[in-house]
């Protein structure tokens, strides 16, 4: 359609919503959006869906004002269609809720008359608005309002296929409330037969996808309520097979959901190079518990015998139901398996054979070789390890591993032979290995240069530290010695008065021969030999006061800036030093 058209669809339903023909205008509306969709015009179908809502709308509201309630309610409900194309939740809730109203306006118009088709007619527009309530989620109000009905008209619903329409959401609230799937299956039957047709007798069939929307939120209510089935399918194909050998194709079918699996049919799909010999292409199960497998299984084999492999394909499909007659498709597969003409597994042994017969002639020549022997071997001991896994593998027929495993050992001992067989490879690696142990030895003797010069400089950092404390020490001495030597020339300065005055007492002392009196003269006499004694005695001390301040002990000579001891030990020290560093350097 072109945008002419659509243009020209637009301007229709504009001038219908002008004369106020609304439900024309919104399915114009409707229609040129649908198309504007199509043109990829996204926005612009938006536009016109939100304008057919607002016109479906106001034909409604028209209806309704004039009483002609049916009309109003498809109005309505339209509206709510167009509304939940656009994401409008709620105003499609309200246009939904608002055309169930409506519905119930219009069984009254048909009650009013009192004849048993008229009732008939408003009894399935009434379940219908119902239905509408249960589509939208409103079931309390949808089941309420389906009582209230029924108890105000018991009177008139007096035929049994009008009372069985009224009953059908009371069908549907017991089913919901006890769980009871048969109230749901018959409610659902009655819907589908019984209303429907009764809509159609009203001429309002218009509202049978409702009633479809209706059924469906109570099943999906029940369905989660309800313990559902869940089947899972796998195959079993066979392994390393010839052309000429019968074989088994099974099928496993496990139910791993909460509730039974009803009525599963499942069906082989088989390449048409395979020939069946036994089993059913077709199967069924009428139900499978939760937890229980059903295993199906065909015996075949190869129509015609050929040389090399092929490749053949295997698949099944069925389907099943779960207790509200919901249908499920299961499917296992494809799967696919080759036949040759030659079984793997005796090849596989025999590659194993050989292989493992290389590794164990790489031993000796490993021995012979220059090279580091010990890594070799440990690759050697993991190769036969690997050989050893194959042939489990090869075992239990996973054939794909075994034959992987067994082309990396081939490869790793292609490559070990060639390292071993490779002279210049072998020379280059023992040139390496010369190099490496003379950097290592170059690498070990520097960090013991370095060790002993930093050993020699840290003693030599304690030789200056000890050569400030003997200074101080030297000072403190010095100190000392000045001291002596000041006392003793006090002492001597002492000694001299000492001896001045003894020296004058003596030449002050009479003589003997100046008295007459003997004692008196011996007394002068003892009086001059004692100071004469006093005088050399005094001479003899300053005689030693004198040879102790000349003594050498006492000297103070200049105070040097480092100790002879200390420069000895730093020319020791340093002697070493270069003695390391040159013998050091030189290796």
């Amino acid at each position: 359609m072109s945008e002419e058209d659509i243009r020209r669809m637009i301007e229709e339903a504009t001038k219908e919503a002008m004369k106020q023909s609304f439900t024309e205008a919104g399915q114009k509306f409707l229609a040129a959006a649908k198309a504007s969709e199509q043109k990829g015009d996204f926005a612009g179908a938006e536009n016109l869906q939100q304008q057919a809502g607002e016109n479906f709308w106001k034909a409604a509201n028209e209806y309704r004002a004039a009483k002609s309630f049916k009309a109003a309610a498809i109005n309505m409900c339209m509206a709510g269609d167009a509304y939940s194309e656009l994401g409008q939740g709620e105003n499609a809730l309200k246009a939904y809720e608002q055309g169930a109203n409506d519905l119930y306006g219009a069984s009254s118009e048909h009650l009013m008359w009192g004849e048993d088709a008229e009732t008939k007619k408003g009894t399935a527009l009434a379940v219908t608005g119902a239905m509408i309530l249960l589509m939208i989620g409103k079931d309390a109000e949808a089941f309420s309002k389906a009582r209230k009905y029924a108890a105000e008209n018991a009177s008139r619903l007096r035929f049994p296929g009008v009372v069985r329409l009224s009953q059908i959401p009371q069908m549907l609230e017991s089913a919901i409330t006890a769980m009871d799937l048969t109230a749901f299956a018959d409610a659902e039957t009655a819907a589908v037969t019984e209303l429907k047709a009764a809509l159609a007798g009203a001429n309002a069939h218009e509202f049978n996808t409702y009633v479809d929307k209706g059924i469906e939120m109570v099943r999906e209510m029940l369905r989660g309520k309800l313990t559902v089935p869940k089947i899972a399918s796998q195959l079993e194909l066979p392994v390393d097979m010839t052309f000429k050998e019968e074989f088994h194709i099974r099928g496993i079918i496990v139910n791993t959901g909460d509730g039974p699996a009803k009525d599963v049919k499942v069906e082989w799909f088989v390449d048409e190079g395979l020939q069946i010999l036994s089993g059913d292409a077709k199967a069924s199960v009428a139900v499978l518990a939760a937890g229980e497998t059903w295993a199906i299984e065909l015996k075949a084999k190869a129509k015609e015998d050929m040389m090399g492999s092929k490749e053949y394909e295997v698949l099944v499909r069925g389907s099943y139901f779960d207790d509200l007659r919901t249908e499920y498709s299961l499917q296992a597969g494809p799967g696919s398996f080759i036949l040759k003409d030659f079984k793997e597994t005796e090849k596989l042994l025999q590659d194993v054979d050989i292989t493992e017969g290389r590794v164990s002639l790489l031993y000796p020549q490993v021995d012979s070789s220059s090279l580091e022997g010990e890594p070799i071997m440990r690759v050697l001991s993991s190769l036969e390890s690997s050989l050893r896994t194959a042939r489990e593998e090869i075992a239990v027929k996973e054939l794909n591993s075994a034959k992987a495993r067994i082309s990396i050992v081939n490869a790793l001992v292609d490559t070990v032979d060639t390292l071993i067989g490779d002279e210049a490879l072998q020379a280059d690696l023992a040139k390496s290995r010369e190099t490496a142990k003379k950097e290592y030895a170059k690498a070990k003797m520097g960090e013991s240069k370095e060790s002993i010069l930093k050993a020699i400089e840290t003693y030599t950092l304690k030789l200056d530290d000890e050569n400030v404390s003997l200074l101080a020490k030297w000072d403190e001495k010095s100190t000392g010695k000045k001291r002596v030597q000041d006392s003793l020339a006090g002492l001597k300065e002492k000694v001299s008065g000492v001896l001045r005055e003894a020296e004058s007492t003596y030449e002050q002392a009479p003589m003997a021969s100046e008295t007459d009196d003997p004692a008196l003269a011996a007394k002068n006499t003892k009086v001059r030999t004692s100071l004469e004694s006093l005088k050399s005695a005094i001479i003899a001390l300053q005689y030693d006061i004198e040879s102790i301040v000349a003594d050498s002990a006492l000297e103070v000579g200049p105070k040097p800036t480092e100790l002879p001891t200390i420069s000895r030990a730093k020319e020791s020290l340093d002697a070493v030093k270069n003695e390391v560093k040159s013998r050091l350097d030189a290796e």
